[in-house]
């Protein structure tokens, strides 16, 4: 690989599939991206059709070719990285047996509780890192088993969305750790499908792709049926180089200890590094195989974050919508604790620190008096304070941390950043350019094709400086414990009371 080559990143992510040519020093030169959305159905059913990442693979793939092949740019590798979690059975040629089921989907929560009786809680958590709850890929792989027999004995694999686009690319049924390590499957230590799980849960090991170390590089490389429509040579690497969100703390930093990130779409990843598997005593953070081979990630999720500001902008504002930051100068004038006012982001329940199900979206306190500066800045208080909440956790388990760096859209705002210093009493690092996935795929792929040596060396070579560091204050810290521990008293009585369970819909 020479400095002038180039990697095209493909990021498939949540609401759209991105194709990025990258410079192998980290500049973009060229994006094409194609949206979709998953159906919605009220109790908790998340579904997509698979036919959107193909579609949007060749879109944006056939985009990205032509504009290589415009511009004679010489392009070394794709690199994947994507979505985690969900599940799409395929039979033996790749085809789509039924929608893929999503990460969000909580439909699996009975095949959780059939398997949580089988072999407890504390020994899965023991096992593969994660929790049993209904996000991962095991409950709906026993959903399908269960109650859709005929899909699952006609299903060659059980797929999760990046490796169906692999698939799609090279003909391979392959995952790496990051992917198996968010399937409940996974044991965290060994890196190799857990016998004990399969046997209690079922699933016919037959039935999951193969496993490899994240960054490698697919046999065979890009085929030829995919190779011809899009214009790129057939045979070109293909490399797997993990989870979204293993990939954005590669680009983050986060790859030794004493480093965390938090990645703010639209959810909040809280991530540090692990040189080991780490557990917590009440299983409140999740452990998985980083994207660097052989070392761990602790890793704590918030369901919704940026979601929760996009869905202020859009409602609250009625008529008169402003753009964010017009939202955030509104959130500045409102001082440190919003006039009392307090979110709870659990819109669509609560992952880390809760786990909660069923747990939904509170403001609470408001008054007359209450202004729209006072909710815009509850919101981006509410969000760090989760954000803090899961850093303390964290750091109980894998040691002290020094600096958090931030990325994600809600990371371009200064106000949000200061209120993330802080609230967590920690320096928040935001780099020059706030994309975090496609460039940890790049650098997964520098070091895979030998252009790096070390993801140290990776980092320093497509990672600019920083763009703006923001320091904790020490009296707003203080404060910020203060409202902290009245959110914990305001989530417990809420909790406690059977208050939750009084407004859940029937699943």
């Amino acid at each position: 690989m020479s400095g002038e080559d180039h990697v095209i990143a493909l990021d498939v992510g949540t609401m759209s599939i991105r194709a990025i040519i990258y410079t192998t020093d980290g500049r973009a030169l060229f994006e094409s991206s194609y949206e979709y959305e998953a159906k919605f159905t009220p109790p908790g059913l998340v579904e997509q059709d698979p036919a959107d990442w193909r579609l949007g693979l060749l879109n944006v793939l056939a985009e990205a070719g032509a504009y290589a092949r415009e511009h004679t740019l010489a392009i070394a590798c794709l690199a994947i990285t994507s979505q985690r979690a969900s599940v799409i059975p395929v039979d033996a040629t790749g085809f789509p047996l039924h929608h893929a089921v999503t990460w969000q989907d909580k439909r699996s929560a009975p095949q959780v509780g059939t398997l949580v009786e089988a072999m407890g809680f504390g020994e899965l958590y023991r096992l593969t890192g994660l929790r049993p709850n209904p996000y991962f890929s095991l409950p709906k792989m026993m959903w399908f088993r269960e109650e859709r027999p005929d899909v699952y004995r006609s299903a060659e694999k059980l797929l999760g969305v990046q490796d169906y686009v692999v698939y799609l690319l090279t003909g391979q049924f392959v995952t790496d750790w990051t992917q198996a390590a968010r399937t409940m499957l996974l044991d965290i230590e060994t890196f190799e499908w857990e016998q004990s799980i399969l046997e209690a849960s079922g699933i016919d090991s037959s039935k999951l792709p193969d496993l490899v170390a994240p960054g490698s590089s697919v046999e065979g490389g890009l085929r030829r049926s995919m190779a011809r429509p899009v214009n790129l040579p057939e045979g070109l690497p293909v490399i797997v180089c993990g989870g979204d969100q293993q990939c954005a703390a590669l680009a983050l930093n986060v790859f030794s200890a004493g480093h965390a990130e938090a990645n703010t779409g639209t959810g909040t990843f809280t991530i540090a590094h692990s040189e080991r598997p780490a557990h917590h005593a009440e299983a409140k953070i999740l452990c998985s195989a980083s994207a660097v081979p052989g070392k761990w990630i602790l890793e704590a999720g918030v369901f919704n974050t940026g979601a929760i500001y996009r869905w202020l902008r859009g409602h609250y504002g009625g008529p008169a919508a402003i753009g964010y930051p017009q939202m955030d100068a509104l959130a500045a004038e409102s001082p440190i604790g919003a006039n009392g006012v307090v979110l709870l982001p659990h819109f669509e329940g609560s992952a880390a620190p809760n786990w909660n199900d069923l747990a939904k979206g509170v403001l609470f306190n408001l008054s007359i008096g209450t202004s729209r500066g006072d909710i815009c800045r509850a919101v981006l208080e509410g969000i760090s304070l989760e954000i803090a909440e899961n850093l303390e956790i964290i750091e109980g388990a894998a040691g002290p941390v020094d600096e958090l760096t931030v990325a994600g859209g809600m990371s371009t705002s200064p106000v949000f950043n200061q209120i993330q210093a802080d609230a967590t009493g920690h320096a928040v690092i935001r780099y020059e350019n706030p994309e975090a996935t496609s460039l940890g795929a790049v650098m997964s792929s520098l070091v895979s094709l030998g252009a790096a040596g070390t993801y140290e060396e990776a980092f320093r070579t497509v990672c600019p400086g920083e763009g703006a560091r923001f320091v904790p204050e020490a009296h707003a810290h203080q404060t910020y414990r203060e409202i902290l521990d009245r959110r914990r008293v305001l989530y417990t009585a809420l909790d406690r009371g059977g208050v939750y369970e009084r407004f859940a819909p029937a699943l």
